[in-house]
């Protein structure tokens, strides 16, 4: 049987069950580059070497994160509103705050509800 993990408070969701997935992506972003005549016949040979060794003993997994970095989390319906109420204070280590509302059991209530013929 298949069974996911929430990313936020760990309990399980078995297939079929209702969980939200959040896919992030972080990029680095940058103003739009204006190019003059300048730098076009100038040599950036010296600029490139000072890159290279400014990079020479970093980890490159780290270098790469500061360029992109992408992740995705499974959660379950808690887990789910309090990302969506702050994301930039989401603390998956903590878990959610318990609640008293079974969201995967309401909506499946409402297909449970649908006359013969509906989908």
């Amino acid at each position: 049987m298949l069974v996911h993990r929430c990313d936020g408070c760990g309990r399980e969701m078995k297939k079929g069950q209702l969980r939200y997935r959040v896919k992030v992506d972080v990029r680095a972003a940058y103003d739009e580059l204006e190019i003059g005549l300048a730098d076009l016949v100038k040599n950036h040979r010296a600029e490139m070497i000072k890159l290279i060794e400014q990079m020479r003993n970093k980890d490159p997994r780290e270098i790469e994160e500061t360029v992109y970095k992408n992740f995705s989390l499974d959660l379950c319906p808690t887990c789910q509103r309090a990302y969506i109420r702050n994301p930039l204070r989401f603390h998956p280590e903590q878990g959610a705050p318990e609640s008293d509302i079974n969201i995967d059991a309401f909506l499946r209530s409402l297909g449970a509800n649908k006359s013969p013929g509906e989908d």
